[in-house]
């Protein structure tokens, strides 16, 4: 399978409200729906699957657009420029890692990343040196407050052919397989509506997925995002083997699933013979955690990737996992249907 979508949209550069690099993308690669397309007040982007059956129940699948960043808070007299996080980003990432700043004029600047440290270690400040002496040149480069900036990471194919390393594989990784799934469905006569949202926003506070399921009012919600991979840990309570499969998510912090809904999930990954793995969030949240309570209460459940060095430059996810997933999100849309989805809310 083609994985060029997916370099595109991990080199592309899109913090919390300003996804518009990975949006274009998105939008070009499913120019097929365009006459469905639809934003929440963020800029996430809405897609449908239109059923062929009339008053059809509808289902949704969000990726978010988002990774963790930067943006640029401060301009020192000596040229350097202080920011402010976007997103949980991990503090070994924080320091001596190349980033690029995003201009008004979406020109890109490169910079080097470090850190002040209190007395006790602990980071005080991120500046960024862009080898200017001063705040005069770095503005005259076309940096200011306000931009965002992304780590200076380029996709790469490990030596490993199934393992891909890049940035913001959260969720970029998500976004592909969800796009392959809806160019999969496309001439498909389905029982239910099929709606992919392209979220905004979920690195800082799973806001897209609430605004999205507002405006869709969506009968299933589906939260298509990523755990991280314990790389050094191969023992039986890592349920994030990288290449083992999705996982299905029984739980975390903003969000317990609907069991119907999952077991309905895992016996159809059993009976189409799909990898997976039965994990559960300690911490963290998706947009299921804001979206299953909209509209009075929606059926939602979690399946992510497992991924190494999650919000870090780089992160390695399995390009066989990538393509489960995306079999996982057809199977789902071909399978379901009014009368299952009326089950899972029969208490």
């Amino acid at each position: 399978m083609d994985f060029s979508l997916l370099e595109k949209l991990s080199n592309a550069d899109a913090i919390a409200s300003n996804e518009n690099e990975v949006r274009n993308i998105l939008k070009s690669e499913l120019s097929d729906y365009a006459d469905t397309f639809q934003y929440d007040g963020i800029g996430s982007l809405i897609v449908t699957k239109k059923s062929s059956k009339k008053d059809a129940p509808t289902i949704m699948f969000a990726a978010h657009m988002d990774e963790v960043g930067f943006m640029v808070r401060y301009i020192s007299d000596i040229g350097m420029a202080y920011l402010m996080p976007l997103g949980n980003v991990e503090d070994r990432a924080k320091s001596m890692q190349m980033v690029r700043v995003t201009t008004e004029n979406n020109e890109k600047i490169e910079g080097l990343l470090n850190v002040e440290r209190d007395v006790n270690g602990n980071i005080n400040q991120m500046y960024v040196d862009f080898g200017f002496d001063n705040k005069f040149d770095v503005i005259k480069a076309g940096v200011d407050v306000g931009n965002i900036v992304s780590f200076d990471s380029e996709y790469k194919e490990l030596t490993n052919k199934d393992i891909v390393a890049g940035k913001a594989m959260d969720d970029r990784s998500g976004c592909w397989s969800l796009v392959k799934a809806m160019q999969s469905l496309l001439g498909l006569n389905l029982d239910i509506n099929v709606v992919a949202a392209f979220t905004g926003s979920e690195e800082v506070g799973i806001r897209g997925g609430r605004l999205v399921s507002k405006i869709v009012a969506p009968d299933v919600f589906f939260a298509i995002d990523v755990a991280k991979n314990p790389e050094l840990d191969r023992g039986f309570m890592n349920t994030r083997k990288i290449g083992h499969g999705p996982m299905l998510e029984y739980f975390d912090k903003t969000m317990i699933p609907n069991p119907k809904l999952v077991k309905f999930v895992r016996t159809l990954a059993d009976n189409h013979k799909l990898d997976y793995q039965k994990d559960m969030l300690k911490g963290g949240g998706t947009d299921a955690g804001t979206a299953h309570l909209e509209n009075g209460g929606t059926t939602s459940m979690v399946i992510g990737f497992p991924l190494r060095y999650c919000h870090d430059p780089y992160s390695f996810a399995s390009k066989t996992d990538l393509v489960t997933m995306s079999n996982l999100i057809q199977k789902i849309s071909q399978n379901i249907n009014e009368e299952i989805i009326s089950n899972f809310y029969k208490f």
